[in-house]
Parts: C-alpha cells; sequence; structure tokens
C-alpha cells in the first residue's frame, strides 16, 4: 500500500514537471529556442585623383618670321578622382611673362580683357594665349563660361572662345575647371587650346619657340 502510494506520487510530480515545462516552453521561446546579436562592420575608402600626361603640343599652322600667320593646338588632361566634393584644374606656365620663347625671343602673352574677350582679339605684334572646354561644361572655371556672348557669366562654354594669356601664371596658377562632384572611372576628359598669332609687318627670328604649361589637379576641400 505505501509502495503504491509513493509511486503514485512519483507519477503525480512527473506530470507536474512536465506541464511546467510546457508552460515555460511557450512562454520563453528566445531563451530556449535561439538568441540573436548584431555588430556594425565599418570599412573607410579614401579619396585619391589622378591626372594623365598627354603628348607634347605641336601647334600647326604655318608662322613666318615677317608675314606672320597663326598656329593652334590642344591638349586634353583626363582627371580621375572619387572625391565626394570634386576637384579643381590650374595651369600655370614656366616664365611669368612671355613664356613661348626661344630664349632672347618671344611670343607676348595674350593681353587678358575684364572679362576675357569671347573672341580672339589679334595682338598689336605677337600673341600667345589659351582657352578651356572641359568635358562637362558646367565644370569651367568661372572666367571661361559664357552666355552665348560674354565671358564670366552664364553656364556654357562655347567652343574657341574666352582667350586668355599665360602672363604671371607661374606665381598665380589659373583656375580652369571647378567640378563639385566626384567623376566615374572613365574621369573628365578636360581639352585646352593654344593659339598663336604673329603679325604681318612683324618680326621674330626663326626657331623652336617653346613653354612648358603644368596643369594641376586638386581635390576640393
Amino acid at each position: 500500500m505505501k509502495k503504491n502510494t509513493i509511486l503514485k506520487d512519483i507519477f503525480g510530480f512527473s506530470a507536474f514537471v512536465s506541464v511546467m515545462f510546457g508552460v515555460y516552453l511557450n512562454f520563453e521561446p528566445a531563451v530556449v529556442g535561439a538568441v540573436t546579436d548584431d555588430i556594425t562592420v565599418t570599412q573607410v575608402v579614401t579619396s585619391d585623383i589622378t591626372i594623365s600626361h598627354p603628348a607634347d603640343v605641336n601647334m600647326t599652322g604655318t608662322i613666318y618670321g615677317m608675314t606672320g600667320g597663326t598656329g593652334t593646338g590642344s591638349a586634353t588632361w583626363t582627371v580621375k578622382t572619387s572625391d565626394t566634393s570634386g576637384f579643381g584644374l590650374t595651369l600655370s606656365a614656366d616664365d611669368d611673362t612671355d613664356c613661348l620663347n626661344n630664349g632672347v625671343n618671344d611670343f607676348k602673352d595674350y593681353v587678358n580683357a575684364s572679362p576675357l574677350n569671347y573672341a580672339w582679339v589679334d595682338p598689336a605684334i605677337s600673341a600667345f594665349g589659351f582657352t578651356v572646354e572641359p568635358e562637362t561644361a558646367t565644370d569651367t572655371a568661372t572666367a571661361f563660361r559664357d552666355n552665348g556672348s560674354i565671358c564670366g557669366t552664364g553656364s556654357g562654354n562655347t567652343a574657341d572662345t574666352c582667350w586668355s594669356g599665360f602672363g604671371g601664371t607661374l606665381t598665380t596658377p589659373k583656375a580652369i575647371v571647378n567640378r563639385t562632384s566626384q567623376t566615374d572611372i572613365g574621369g573628365q576628359d578636360e581639352v585646352v587650346k593654344f593659339k598663336t598669332r604673329l603679325i604681318s609687318g612683324q618680326f621674330l627670328p626663326e626657331g623652336n619657340y617653346v613653354a612648358v604649361i603644368k596643369a594641376t589637379a586638386l581635390v576640393n576641400s
């Protein structure tokens, strides 16, 4: 009789434990089933910038030392940057004045108007000047922009307009491009056009007249 009572108590207790365990499973699934935790992984990507090295420019067009003439040429610098604030591009020359020379003799720097001359204006003697045509017109520095007839205003960039000289750019590089966003992997092709002119009746000895022009690309801060 006592043994039956003990067995009955054991079975009763087991049933109670089973019921309570089932209740625990229903009300505490997160503890018994699965737990989660999140972490954040961060990788910093730093901006960088590159600029291409175009071929040296041999001006085309014949200039005679006494009867004059016109020469033209161009160079294209491709700038790539991952910087989201974009980049600025400047030009400078190896001499502060009359940088296209063969030592003693030279082409005079094109005289800047203010604003820049929309159309090329012939010099009194000779001139060496340039204009810029960025791949994206709105990236053009303000001085080289135009509204179709006047430089320094508008958002356009008409071909072969808004001419500048290199005078003083050795110490103060001239801004030609200002882009306010990153490029794609192909970059931006920034074209600089050069022009030389000697007026008939003036005089330049024969020879190679050379200028070293430097393009500098910097990410915007």
